[in-house]
């Protein structure tokens, strides 16, 4: 497939508001060129300034765990369509701290997600209890073995397209008001039923998965919230094939 010299990546963000730190990612938007991006997102409050002019007018009510994080991903996605350069698709949240500058992060996109990407979930424990809980909210329809992917992933404009396309017609035998993590379940088994092109590849967004023992003594898995970001981190992450990492936290101390 030949692509226009202005084709542009869209960054859809699905958030409570816009970013917990709006002031890196100002200056990441702000720092390169504004011809090969897009931004828009899906705010669940709407009370940033900052970011106002990116918010979609098509906005679903969303509860966690719920289809309608799924439901929230179209919107954007249906957005996103109307400016025809966009071309590359990478999903983003409001914890999310971009580990380049604007420039490195498009080229980085365009260089390695040439087609729909998907990546392994982190965690198999989750992964499992995922599995139950998505198996439980699905109706009239065997979907087979799926397992959880990591819902930050990259997609081309034929992909937007058929998800869009398709979805009323998938969308019917999810179980709505239910927790059934659909968004680490829908679009990579809506791709493997329609025999869409995709591989599973590098993530890219860094999480912090390891085990921690709670006050009562049991075992938690869930992203872990950083407390501090240093540069030393960034580093790392960025050594690892990283574009981004979660969760910076409002209060997360940021010193690179």
């Amino acid at each position: 497939m030949r692509l226009s010299k202005n084709a542009k990546v869209a960054f859809l963000n699905l958030s409570l508001d816009s970013f917990n730190h709006k002031n890196i990612w100002k200056k990441f938007f702000n720092g390169g060129d504004k011809e090969t991006f897009n931004l828009y997102i899906h705010s669940k409050n709407k009370k940033c300034s900052v970011f106002k002019d990116h918010f979609i007018k098509n906005t679903v009510p969303t509860k966690w765990g719920q289809f309608s994080l799924v439901e929230a991903t179209i919107e954007l996605m249906k957005s996103a369509l109307v400016d025809e350069q966009n071309e590359y698709f990478t999903l983003i949240s409001d914890s999310h701290l971009p580990l380049y500058s604007l420039n490195e992060t498009v080229d980085l996109i365009k260089q390695r997600y040439d087609i729909l990407t998907f990546t392994k979930h982190f965690s198999f424990h989750t992964k499992v209890k995922s599995q139950k809980l998505f198996k439980e909210g699905i109706k009239g329809y065997d979907f087979g073995e799926y397992n959880a992917v990591c819902q930050f992933f990259v997609c081309r404009r034929r992909d937007v397209e058929t998800f869009i396309e398709t979805f009323e017609h998938w969308s019917q035998f999810f179980v709505k008001e239910k927790v059934i993590f659909a968004d680490e379940f829908y679009f990579w088994g809506v791709a493997k039923q329609l025999g869409m092109r995709f591989k599973m590849g590098q993530a890219t967004t860094y999480s912090d998965w390891s085990f921690r023992k709670l006050p009562d003594g049991k075992l938690e898995r869930n992203p872990r919230s950083f407390t501090t970001f240093n540069k030393a981190m960034l580093e790392s992450y960025r050594n690892q094939n990283f574009l981004y990492a979660r969760k910076a936290m409002p209060n997360t101390l940021i010193t690179f």
